[in-house]
This record gives C-alpha cells, structure tokens and sequence, in this order.
C-alpha cells in the first residue's frame, strides 16, 4: 500500500530565531520564536500587506477566506511583533470560528486577528505548561501542575472560570473528547468527566514514550504509545471510521533526534502508506488542507497529493482495494470521474 500520499515542501527557512510555536491563519504562517517574538510569514505571491498597520506596513488586509491554504511555495516574512509575549510561547492556536489567537506563555492571552488587539489575559491561568482549545462550544481546558482548570468564553471578551479539579501528576498533554477531556498523566492516558472530574483510565503510552493527544477534525484522536524500541504506535479512540483518512502517525527516533515520520491509514490494521524523512522536526500541527512541520528554524508543509494521482499511483502497484476506497473521497460533482476511475480499477 505504501504510496506517495504526501508531498513535503520548504516553506521557510532560516527564521531568526528559534520556532517554539506555531500556527495557521489561512495561508499565512503565524511563528511564536525563543526571543518572545511573533513573526508573520506570507506566500512569496502574495503581496506583503502585514497584518496590523504600521512599520512600512500597506494597512489591514482582512480575514482570509474560509477556505485558504498553505501554498506550495517558498514563504517570506510579512511582519514581526517583538516582544509580543513576555517570554517564549508554549503553545498557539487559531480560533477560526471567531479569528482568535489563543497563545500559551506565562497565561493564556487572546488576540484578535487580523489586527493582534489584546481581547483578554487569562490571569488565573499563569503558570500553566498546556491547554486545549474546544472551538464548538467556546470552552479551554488549562493544565497547571497537578490541576486542570475549565473556562468558558463569554461575551467574547472574558473568560470565566467553571470548574477546577486535581489530578495524579502533572498533566503533560490533553485535548477535548466531546465534552470531556483527555488527558496525559505520567505515562498513562486517562478521560476526564469534565462536570465531575472523574478520571477513567485508558492504557499506558508505554515504558519510555511522553504522552501525546492529536485530536482529529472527525472527532477521534489519536493517542500515541511505544510500539518497539525505536517507534511511537498509535491507537485511534472513536466510535468508528467512515472514510479513509491519511494522518500524520509515528516518529521514529535516532540518538534522541527525531529524522522522520510515517504516515498511515485511519483504517484498521492502521497500513503505512509512506515515510517522510524530516530530521529534527519538534512540532506538527494541522492546517486547512496539510499538515506543517516546524524544524529549529525552518518549517516545512506536508501537501497531500491530488486524490485522482494517489489512485493511478495505488492502481498501477495493484492495491486495488485501496485505491477504491480513495474513489470514495472523490467528490459528489465528480460522479463521472468516479464511476470512470472505479471501472478501470475493476477491469484491472
């Protein structure tokens, strides 16, 4: 089955200084450095138009549209924001929804995007090393040592707290699951009753592994765990797949370095599809159609490869099993195309 599925490009390189967090806001990259900065980056065919005014700046560009991507092109910068935080961020994320920045520094702070006015600080939340963001009902679930905090957005400008509940050990990882959490706590995975702070066992990440919670825009999430000495398995929670789906899977360690990943189907036995040799990659985050991998001072963007050239790809090595279920994906407009791919598979 293994096949290209994705195509790594160099977005950028050479960021100034070290990435520790990032983000995607439409086709822009949104980068939290080592020195506390905020760097923008923009596809290079894009006019530099920043995303505040000032600087040299052209004004504000506004929202991306809904459905803007990361290109396959070399990125620039657009504009940096020193001293955006008071030190280096632990964590971003993009509130689409509501064209919200929520970061991860000494507090969880909101910003509006695309200007970067300060909404709100979440002062109570000092000290915290993790957090996860629930976009539906506006709630964020906070870890600050052996506690987890829940707030609601609420006006959209405050955040009040709602419930606060003690855990076993210092959270490492968490991500909502419906209206509950998961949570990583030394190396097992538990799922907390987030009105009662109940904790229910899942299993262990294993012997050496830190936990990891990837949440999936399907609602499932994949759960990482050592599976041999030297790669990271992955056990998908859900009720059920409905479709194929590719995610990015295992990190395969070398000397303590990552130097690639592998990416897998959603669908049991959990096949790898391919491997992609990225050495030094320290973080992976989802955007709207690939997923990014950011280096030290380098980000890179796996862009899936066209559905229509995975399935001649799948169908000349004679996975024809596969290569239908990808026909699956092929959108309700293209009907003909499907029916025409899924004939030549069957006369194959």
């Amino acid at each position: 089955m293994v096949h290209s599925a994705y195509d790594s490009v160099e977005l950028l390189k050479g960021c100034p200084a070290r990435i520790d967090a990032a983000a995607a806001y439409g086709s822009k990259l949104l980068l939290g450095c080592s020195d506390a900065s905020l760097r923008i980056y923009a596809p290079s065919s894009a006019l530099p138009v920043p995303l505040a005014g000032g600087g040299g700046g052209g004004g504000d560009d506004g929202p991306p549209p809904p459905d803007a991507e990361i290109r396959r092109e070399p990125y620039v910068p657009e504009r940096t924001v020193s001293g955006f935080w008071k030190r280096a961020p632990l964590a971003m994320e993009v509130c689409r929804s509501r064209d919200l920045l929520l970061s991860l520094s000494e507090w969880v702070a909101v910003h509006r995007l695309p200007n970067l006015e300060t909404v709100v600080a979440i002062g109570k939340t000092k000290g915290a090393h993790v957090c996860s963001w629930d976009d539906r009902r506006g709630f964020l679930c906070v870890g600050r040592q052996k506690r987890v905090a829940i707030y609601r957005l609420d006006g959209g400008r405050e955040f009040v707290e709602v419930k606060e509940f003690g855990v076993p050990d210092v959270v490492k990882s968490m991500a909502w699951c419906g209206e509950n959490i998961c949570v990583g706590v030394r190396r097992e995975y538990m799922i907390m009753n987030s009105t009662t702070g109940a904790l229910s066992e899942i299993f262990s990440s294993g012997r050496i592994a830190p936990s990891l919670v990837v949440p999936l825009p399907s609602g499932e999430l994949l759960l990482g765990k050592v599976a041999s000495h030297h790669e990271n398995g992955l056990d998908v929670k859900s009720k059920g797949l409905k479709r194929m789906q590719w995610c990015w899977l295992a990190v395969v360690e070398a000397r303590k370095k990552i130097k690639g990943g592998g990416i897998r189907s959603l669908r049991a036995p959990y096949p790898l599809v391919q491997t992609v040799g990225l050495r030094d990659v320290h973080l992976l985050l989802q955007s709207n159609n690939s997923l990014i991998a950011t280096l030290s001072n380098a980000v890179y963007g796996l862009l899936p490869v066209p559905l229509i050239a995975q399935i001649v790809q799948l169908t000349a090595s004679g996975d024809f099993e596969e290569a239908l279920s990808l026909c699956k994906l092929i959108p309700p407009e293209d009907s003909s195309l499907r029916a025409s791919k899924e004939s030549l598979i069957h006369i194959r």
